[in-house]
This record gives structure tokens, sequence and C-alpha cells, in this order.
């Protein structure tokens, strides 16, 4: 399969670098700036993912159809097989911002905040959702681990396409309880042992 990245401008950092090594001003500015585009992205990502068949919305289904698409169409930098193309980490970066703010028009109480909690996170001084009821020390986003789970597709191309769905359900201002009948309607049994 081939990817349409026609059209598909890279999603623009404004200070780069670990936000973790950043000072906090410039993490800061990058949070305010990605804050700032957000509307821009989610209908650059819109149109990318309808140029690839795909018609972008929150469902679970939408999720699911994206995730298999990108395991399917994952690739490395050319002439760097150890970094993922520059294309993929763009998409999950606009996808981690549609997803939030598809979280947040589902829980309204949540809300996008700058995270400066712990230095051993893997979010410290960037942007995250906060303001869950069932588990109030709760932060979430999405990139980090979508990211991860690209290198995991660049060698097993075989890997379970259910991280997606699993992501935005963890993400949800639910019991666990119910989180975990949603995911089993969702992904059938044996979710919780993807391949």
């Amino acid at each position: 399969m081939s990817v349409d990245w026609s059209g598909y401008p890279l999603f623009p950092i404004l200070i780069v670098g670990r936000a973790a090594e950043l000072s906090r001003q410039e993490a800061r500015a990058n949070f305010k700036h990605e804050l700032s585009i957000k509307e821009e992205r989610k209908q650059i990502l819109a149109e990318l993912t309808a140029r690839n068949g795909i018609i972008l919305e929150d469902t679970y289904e939408c999720y699911a159809k994206l995730n298999l698409w990108f395991r399917d169409n994952i690739s490395p930098e050319p002439g760097d097989e150890k970094n993922l193309l520059v294309e993929w980490v763009s998409f999950v970066r606009d996808l981690n911002l549609f997803m939030g703010d598809s979280l947040i028009a589902r829980y309204p109480w949540l809300r996008w905040t700058f995270y400066t909690t712990s230095k051993k996170s893997r979010n410290y001084q960037k942007g995250v959702l906060k303001g869950y009821k069932t588990v109030p020390t709760m932060s979430f986003r999405f990139d980090g681990t979508l990211i991860s789970w690209g290198y995991v597709y660049l060698s097993e191309p075989e890997a379970s396409p259910t991280v997606f769905v699993r992501q935005f359900a963890y993400a949800e201002d639910i019991p666990a309880e119910q989180r975990e009948g949603l995911l089993l309607k969702q992904l059938g049994p044996g979710w919780d042992r993807p391949a």
C-alpha cells in the first residue's frame, strides 16, 4: 500500500528539542503554539485521512481503521532505518490533538494543560489532558505511546492493530469496569492479550 502525503504540511514545532530539556519558558511556548494551531492541524489531518480513504470522526471504528492504516503503511525515514518517516510522526502529533479534543467533547470537564508535575514523566513540559473525575491525578497524552507502537510495527508488521482504540478507551473518564466492558465490545475476547 502507499500513502498519499500530497499537500500534507508537517507539524510545525516552534522550538525544536526534547520538551524535558527545554527551559520552562521554551516548553510553555511550544505548548501555547500547539494549542494555537490545533484547529488548523485537525483540519489538515482530516484532509490527509480522507485522501487515503478514511473519514476522520470520533468513533472507535475510525480509530481502528486509522490504526490498521498506520500499521500497514508505517515506514522508516529513507536512509535512516532507525527512525520513523517524519510524516508519520507528524500524523501522530495531529492525531494526539484530534483524540484529545474528542475526549474533551465527550467529557467537557477535561482540559489541555501544561504538565510540570514530575520530571520523570514522558509528558513533562508537554500539553496533557487533566481534570479527570474518576482518577483526579491522571493526565493523558497520546503521541508518545502511538509513536512507540510505530516502531513496534516496523519490526513486527503483524502486531495487534488495536492500540489506538485501547489508548482512547484508557483515556476516557470512566470507571475501570466500564472500560473493560467497552474494550470487550469494541475489540472482542482477548483484547487484553494483543499479539
